[in-house]
């Protein structure tokens, strides 16, 4: 898939949902302001300030994210499944994903902004659990196989495309998309994954084994991953922000989701900007300030 245009010219906002969440309360009157000023241009407004209402309605044009990196993520999952491009309000510290002010929003909403921006695919992943009748789950950064209690490690069995690959002896697993290559697969040693390519990497935490690197895998592979010696409160942990409880001999099957995210961005930066700014990449350490005398 290749990058569209968010154009208001071509593409009329009628139903625009503006969405925060309870955890980010200081969102909460910036997410009414800018409802209020979609309503004032003429739209209908879906405000959502909880953070639980499925944003899956085939007439959605447009979802505004309000507050952060965090909340995009979690907007992200309650969209999957529909095309409706998602743009990121960012009141918070990083502004990875997302990377607009309220002031931007607000007048493109009034008609002042440029009627026209750059909306990229986001590959996401889908996890089912073996027998799970409750259904797929979906992570735009990155899904976790974890234990509670680090007393012992992990003996985790992961086959690619049903062939067997290997066995870790870890603190868990983490299976990362491009966009969570930057994130807690980043911090384990993992490599950054262009924001371009249609591919996820497994990542081991603290393996046993210096030989268990991180793999990069085909977007169309299928990892399977299973708990096969003793852990204590295993999970999956998706986007760090769900937990699902696993019991020994579970069994996932992780692939790229069939719909990816379309995220609006400004223009303003490149992914290598992204990098630089935000992970400040390629610089040296930071230095405190000399003393004087010393």
């Amino acid at each position: 898939m290749v990058a569209r245009i968010f154009d208001r010219e071509a593409r009329s906002l009628e139903h625009v949902a503006v969405v925060s969440t309870s955890h980010k309360p200081i969102a909460h009157p910036v997410a009414v302001s800018l409802a209020g000023a979609f309503e004032r241009s003429g739209a209908r407004v879906t405000l959502d300030l909880d953070g639980v209402r499925q944003l899956r309605d085939p007439d959605l044009d447009l979802v505004v994210s309000v507050g952060g990196d965090g909340t995009l993520l979690s907007t992200a999952r309650r969209v999957v499944g529909a095309a409706t491009p998602v743009l990121g309000v960012n009141l918070g510290k990083l502004g990875f994903l997302a990377e607009f002010g309220a002031d931007d929003i607000a007048a493109y909403a009034a008609g002042g902004a440029a009627p026209a921006w750059p909306m990229s695919p986001k590959m996401m992943l889908v996890v089912q659990r073996e027998g799970d009748g409750a259904g797929p789950r979906y992570a735009l950064n990155d899904l976790m196989l974890t234990q509670g209690v680090m007393t012992r490690l992990m003996r985790i069995r992961m086959s690619v495309d049903g062939q067997h690959a290997t066995e870790y002896r870890a603190d868990g697993v983490v299976v990362s998309t491009p966009v969570g290559s930057t994130a807690y697969s980043l911090s384990l040693g993992g490599p950054i994954l262009s924001q371009h390519l249609r591919a996820f990497v497994v990542t081991p935490i603290a393996p046993h084994s210096l030989t268990n690197r991180p793999i990069v895998l085909a977007g169309e592979s299928v990892v399977g991953l299973e708990v096969v010696g003793p852990a204590d409160e295993m999970a999956l942990v998706v986007d760090g922000q769900e937990r699902v409880d696993l019991r020994l001999g579970d069994r996932l099957r992780i692939a790229a989701a069939d719909h990816a995210l379309w995220l609006v961005s400004s223009g303003r930066r490149s992914d290598f900007d992204v990098l630089r700014h935000k992970l400040r990449w390629g610089e040296g350490p930071l230095l405190a300030p000399a003393v004087d005398g010393s």
